[in-house]
């Protein structure tokens, strides 16, 4: 049958080559700490009651930064991006302020 290895080679190439690692970042409750995460659009967070997170685009538009704002002692993930251009992922762990 012919299908099933054009359907496997479909597979392959729709498939990432390799799965990039989350980023881990730390902050404290009522703080907020910026990452820079180039051009990937769109916000999409696993627990909104421990971090506030927002994406914000440059002036020039040329870049997005992802601001995360630490609500609640926890962890959760951000991934800024979609699946149609770069994406980046988070793990942010909010800690109580020293």
């Amino acid at each position: 049958m012919r299908c099933a290895p054009l359907l496997l080679l479909g597979l392959l190439v729709a498939t990432p080559a390799s799965a990039q690692p989350a980023q881990q970042v730390e902050v404290e409750v009522g703080h907020t700490v910026k990452i820079d995460v180039g051009q990937a659009g769109g916000l999409n967070c696993d627990d909104l009651g421990v971090v506030e997170a927002k994406l914000v685009t440059s002036k020039d538009k040329k870049h997005n930064t992802l601001v995360l704002k630490g609500l609640a002692p926890g962890s959760t993930y951000c991934r800024a991006g979609t699946g149609l251009g770069p994406t980046v992922l988070v793990h942010i762990v909010v800690v109580e302020p020293e």
